[in-house]
């Protein structure tokens, strides 16, 4: 029997894209009944690096072209089967992507964002984000834009370990 833990964990990566307004990029999420918004990005593919994935997914969600590829600035480690059919989780490294204003025009087209999830993409401020009542991943990105703020790409990379409770088990909602 094929266990959470024998399942590979799925390599993505992810980009927080700061303009010069301060506004960071935020794409929502519809898949398998788990609606959010999360920073662009994805998953790895076969024979990438971390900064070419990382461009191919920012133009494919954003139009973005030839980003420029800032320091890593968040770890994030989300362990259980929610995230990916097949995987046991997903190993996330997020990089500051600067960047002067940009309009969202992404290459693919409404029906291949549609078959990754994507069913919205917008800019936000900070004090749009703290004051957002819908889920957002990393749910500790509101600190992480401030840090960013504070102190540019030079901050030791915030680290955001989430794991998924077995299913069957019973606690209460935090």
């Amino acid at each position: 029997m094929t266990t959470d833990a024998d399942l590979p964990i799925r390599q993505a990566v992810r980009a927080l894209m700061l303009d010069r307004q301060d506004r960071i990029v935020m794409v929502k999420l519809d898949i398998r009944g788990w609606v959010g918004w999360v920073l662009p990005g994805g998953g790895i593919e076969e024979g990438e690096d971390l900064e070419t994935a990382l461009r191919r997914e920012l133009l494919e969600e954003t139009g973005l072209d030839n980003a420029f590829v800032g320091p890593v600035v968040c770890y994030r480690r989300h362990l259980g089967p929610s995230i990916a059919p097949g995987f046991g989780g997903q190993q996330e490294t997020i990089f500051m992507v600067p960047c002067h204003e940009h309009t969202l025009a992404p290459i693919f087209s409404t029906e291949e964002l549609r078959a990754e999830g994507i069913v919205d993409m917008k800019w936000f401020t900070l004090a749009e984000l703290n004051a957002m009542s819908e889920t957002i991943v990393p749910g500790r990105l509101p600190s992480l834009v401030e840090q960013v703020l504070e102190f540019g790409g030079s901050i030791d990379p915030m680290v955001i370990e989430v794991s998924e409770k077995p299913q069957g088990s019973c606690s209460p909602q935090s």
